[in-house]
């Protein structure tokens, strides 16, 4: 394998796979097209409920099927969602089009840092996932923090042809992940390429078997993923917030583009720095954890120049922890269930999105919007306090912390 070819689409790929200038400002299309409030909070329900339902199946389908497949799956998912909604002439297309979105994600999710390692890991690398995850990581915000930018430019556009270059530049990520190539590090794995259906029913109900046996003897790895996706819920709500709490605060309207592109650049500093800080991994995620919760207070504060540097320093943390959980759950991981597990890492975050979501907006609502920041904050705080205490009981060891 060619690590430097397979590593420019990657990164040309992940690149691609955000830019999307039309869903920045999907919900402005919608209202314009006559939708009302509540079938725009239908249709995100829709996105979140074929997540949670799809997140691990499709984890499952690139170990068993390949990677690369299930990468070009996820590019014409993306393309089929940005058509749909395009061509959409009542709220049942537009209900497609963000089911479609769903598996786009859901294909992505967890098989991209499965073919990352197992790609460096083909040719003895697997020591420098975490500075290679860091870059596409970087890559992925710099191009949602351009569409972001873009958003006015989709607006101005129009709904039709906003879509439309959409759609093309998922096609165009699809033919990116057709030259990737298939790392092939175990048996499983090469058998699997030749005959990818081939007694597909029995390999998957031992797959499952696999995995689940995997969480259970391995106390420390579930801890981690319970750790990444109790912080990312948070800090995700948080940036949603802030897009009218910062207005709430006193920022001119004029500016909310800039400081919303800031805040999403916070996060890949802080991608930046993972490779950089030396900490070992629990008083890192510790310390990023107990950042996560200041920078949550913080951006519930009434003045806006506060609040937007609480906003960035939550999502800073929270990069930098997510970057250095990510690396040592890919260390832990098998690699015939890496896809499937890391897929599991997303599911939990879907959980607290369910629990944190509602809560929090139902705060808001009652106590004013500063409220929301500050229960989010107060229990990241807790959790963190209690996730800490936990992992210091888990004895049983593990390859790599």
């Amino acid at each position: 394998m060619q690590i430097k070819r397979q590593l420019f689409f990657l990164h040309l790929y992940n690149f691609l796979f955000s830019l999307r200038i039309a869903d920045g400002v999907w919900v402005v299309f919608l209202l314009a097209r006559g939708y009302s409030l509540a079938q725009v909070g239908l249709a995100e329900g829709i996105f979140h409920v074929v997540s949670f339902l799809c997140e691990v199946p499709s984890g499952m389908a690139a170990d068993l099927l390949g990677r690369k497949r299930t990468l070009v799956i996820s590019s014409l998912c993306g393309a089929c969602s940005a058509l749909l909604m395009a061509f959409s002439r009542d709220f049942v297309g537009v209900c497609l089009a963000m089911a479609f979105q769903a598996l786009m994600y859901n294909f992505c999710s967890g098989t991209q840092e499965a073919l990352t390692y197992d790609s460096l890991k083909a040719v003895g690398k697997e020591d420098t996932y975490l500075k290679h995850n860091s870059w596409l990581g970087i890559s992925a915000y710099v191009s949602v923090s351009l569409s972001s930018l873009l958003g006015g430019v989709a607006a101005l556009l129009g709904f039709f042809p906003a879509y439309a270059v959409t759609a093309t530049c998922s096609a165009i990520c699809g033919v990116t992940a057709l030259a990737l190539t298939e790392p092939l590090v175990t048996q499983d794995q090469r058998q699997r390429t030749q005959h990818p259906f081939a007694q597909l029913g029995p390999r998957l109900k031992e797959h499952i078997c696999q995995s689940f046996s995997f969480l259970r003897n391995n106390p420390r790895s579930t801890w981690k993923i319970l750790a990444s996706g109790a912080v990312a819920a948070p800090i995700y709500l948080t940036f949603m917030y802030s897009q009218q709490h910062l207005l709430d605060g006193g920022l001119p309207p004029l500016f909310l583009g800039a400081a919303l592109m800031l805040l999403r650049l916070s996060g890949a500093v802080g991608m930046g720095l993972g490779p950089r800080v030396k900490l070992r991994l629990f008083p890192c995620v510790f310390l990023c954890a107990l950042c996560c919760a200041g920078g949550t207070f913080l951006a519930g504060t009434f003045w806006w120049p506060l609040a937007l540097l609480g906003g960035a320093l939550a999502q800073c943390a929270e990069s930098l922890l997510d970057l250095r959980l990510d690396a040592s759950l890919n260390d832990d991981f098998p690699s015939d269930q890496r896809a499937t597990l890391v897929s599991v890492s997303s599911m939990v975050y879907s959980l607290f999105m369910i629990a944190a979501s509602p809560v929090s907006g139902a705060v808001g609502d009652a106590l004013g919007s500063q409220w929301s920041f500050w229960t989010l904050g107060l229990a990241l705080l807790v959790l963190t306090l209690a996730g800490g205490a936990v992992f210091r009981l888990l004895k049983k060891p593990q390859n790599k912390t």
